[in-house]
């Protein structure tokens, strides 16, 4: 009997170590998985930091070029007060190229704000709506800043009436 209490023992203790050795591999397994998922998610936010600071890095591109690109845009866009004789005597060439002739110019200056000043140039036309057409299609090809603010066409007959208000605006 004491063979056999010896050996039942034994067993029991083999059970019982099979049993802690199979608990112990469960929990070392989901400290595993626990770790194996902390990992990923840190590397996860680190590659969405890397996305956020590329992005932010490219804005501050951009905002670096800014004054490159706005004194491009000055150059390019704005009129200076020189010029405007010029943008006037282009706008009574581009009348005449369409066989248009205004009554009157009307120019009002504007104050002058950051640098900038806007003049209103209205008047009226009465032609065919090809000649207005092809007016408004000449002046809005113009790489200056200037456009049309307001623009009324009537009809009468073969004839159409246009009013127009144009913008430009002149740098300092």
């Amino acid at each position: 009997m004491k063979k056999s209490k010896l050996a039942l023992t034994a067993m029991l203790a083999l059970l019982f170590l099979s049993v802690a050795g199979c608990l112990f591999s469960l929990v070392f397994g989901q400290w595993q998985d626990l770790s194996r998922q902390h990992r990923l998610q840190t590397f996860r936010d680190l590659e969405g930091r890397k996305k956020a600071a590329q992005a932010l890095e490219a804005e501050y591109r951009e905002w670096r070029d800014l004054p490159l690109v706005l004194q491009k845009f000055r150059r390019d866009n704005i009129l200076s007060l020189d010029k405007f004789a010029a943008f006037r005597r282009d706008l009574d060439a581009r009348l005449a190229a369409n066989g248009l002739q205004p009554p009157r110019i009307d120019f009002a200056f504007g104050s002058a704000r950051e640098g900038l000043r806007k003049v209103t140039a209205k008047f009226s036309l009465t032609g065919s709506y090809r000649s207005l057409k092809k007016f408004i299609f000449d002046m809005e090809a113009k790489s200056k800043m200037h456009f049309f603010s307001s623009l009324q066409l009537n009809a009468e007959a073969d004839r159409v009436k246009g009013a127009f208000s144009l913008e430009v605006y002149l740098g300092q």
